[in-house]
């Protein structure tokens, strides 16, 4: 069986409109950040947690996407207060997106990552409030989503599906691990 250690809607029908017999099961872990633990071994930690599976013969998929500024991870907005100083910080700037991927099986970890580069426009307090309306920021990292209408972002450089919350380059070069799932 494969597995999903995932809830995002996005990451399910992307798997989904490749044509994958797969189980969506999120994985409830804790993700807070560690003292002192830099933006890329967040994420691969936090993959290979979510990664974990109870049975070990079967082929278990966590994924992780972060949006970093610096060396600063940005978060999902716990208010529309902290989606607002997030769309602030990234306005007019270019950050980072990185999704992290991490196949399971028979107690086995393979940990795979992308980065996209993604500029903002330089919106106004104005344009930031009328996104936060419009969108559903408090599901994503950086509180914005690339595929959202009127989305925040003005150009990316890398995979668009690595920004939406998949590491689809990485994840196809990976075809031995999942193709008995494949139709």
């Amino acid at each position: 069986m494969f597995v999903l250690r995932s809830k995002s809607p996005r990451r399910i029908q992307i798997l989904s409109d490749l044509g994958f017999q797969f189980n969506a099961v999120p994985a409830e872990i804790d993700e807070s950040s560690q003292p002192g633990e830099n933006p890329l071994a967040y994420l691969e930690r936090i993959c290979k947690a979510k990664s974990i599976w109870t049975n070990p013969s079967d082929l278990a998929l966590g994924i992780d996407t972060i949006v970093v500024l610096g060396d600063q991870i940005l978060q999902k907005p716990g208010s529309d207060g902290e989606a607002m100083d997030i769309l602030r910080l990234l306005s007019g700037r270019v950050h980072s997106v990185f999704s992290g991927g991490c196949f399971y099986e028979n107690g086995a970890f393979d940990f795979f990552i992308e980065k996209t580069d993604v500029l903002f426009f330089p919106w106004n307090d104005i344009e930031r409030e009328r996104y936060l309306r419009e969108a559903s920021p408090f599901d994503k990292a950086g509180s914005y989503g690339i595929q959202d209408r009127a989305s925040p972002v003005k150009e990316w450089y890398g995979s668009y599906l690595n920004v939406v919350g998949f590491p689809i380059r990485s994840f196809l070069q990976r075809a031995d691990s999942w193709k008995q799932y494949w139709n």
